[in-house]
C-alpha cells in the first residue's frame, strides 16, 4: 500500500466523506523493542511532512517528551492499574486482552480523531494488534502493518503447533496452547529445537 506525500493527498473514504487528511496514527505494542521501531518509522514519516498521533497504552507507555512534535494520545479506558510489569511478561494474557477489552476504545478514539479537521490518512499499527482490522474495515481507514520482529521469530511461531502435531504435547487442547506458563515448558525441552529444525 501507499501513502502518499501530504502534497499530493491521497483520496480516502473517512467516515463516509472524502478526506484529505495528512495525520498518520501509530499503534505500537507496548513493549520497548516495538515501540521504538515504530516511533523511528513515525519520525521517517514526520520528515516527509506527515502529522502524527500516537496512539497508546497507559501502562508502559513512550515518554511524550523524546518526541515532542507528535501528539501521543492515550486510549480511553486503559488504565495502568490494570497491568503491571509482570503482566507484559505474559505476551499471551496481553495480546488476549489488547484484541478483545481495547478494541472498541479504540475504534471509538478513531472514530473521534476522523472527526476533526485533522482526519486520519492512515492507521499503522504493530502486527500484534490484530484485533484493529475490523475497526479499519469498519471506518473504512487504511491500515499498514509494522513487523519488529527478525527473520529467526519465525521458527517461533511454528513451534506451538509443530510441538502439538508431532505428539510433543500429550492431549493438546486450545487450554492448553493459550496458556503460556504450561507452553513455555514444553518450548524449553530439546524436543523443540529439533521440530523446529526439521522444519527449515
Amino acid at each position: 500500500m501507499k501513502i502518499d506525500h501530504p502534497h499530493n493527498p491521497m483520496d480516502t473514504t473517512t467516515a463516509g466523506k472524502p478526506s484529505n487528511s495528512h495525520r498518520l496514527v501509530f499503534l505500537p505494542l507496548p513493549y520497548q523493542g516495538h515501540v521504538s521501531p515504530m516511533l523511528q518509522l513515525a519520525n521517517i514519516l514526520h520528515s516527509k511532512g506527515f502529522s502524527i498521533t500516537i496512539l497508546h497504552t497507559l501502562f508502559n507507555s513512550p515518554n511524550p517528551t523524546n518526541n515532542p512534535h507528535f501528539t501521543f494520545l492515550p486510549i480511553p479506558g486503559t488504565g495502568d492499574e490494570l497491568h503491571s510489569l509482570f503482566d507484559l511478561k505474559n505476551i499471551l494474557r496481553l495480546l488476549n486482552y489488547i484484541n478483545t477489552d481495547l478494541v472498541d476504545p479504540i475504534r471509538v478514539c478513531l472514530n473521534r480523531l476522523m472527526l476533526e479537521e485533522d482526519g486520519v490518512a492512515c492507521l499503522i499499527t504493530d502486527v500484534h494488534w490484530f484485533g484493529t482490522q475490523s475497526v479499519a474495515d469498519d471506518l473504512k481507514l487504511p491500515r499498514i502493518v509494522h513487523r519488529t520482529s527478525n527473520i529467526s521469530s519465525f521458527r517461533s511461531f511454528v513451534a506451538p503447533v509443530l510441538l502439538r502435531d508431532k505428539g510433543s504435547v500429550r492431549g493438546c487442547d486450545e487450554g492448553i496452547m493459550n496458556n503460556s506458563s504450561k507452553l513455555e515448558v514444553y518450548l524449553d525441552q530439546p524436543s523443540c529445537g529439533n521440530i523446529i529444525s526439521d522444519t527449515t
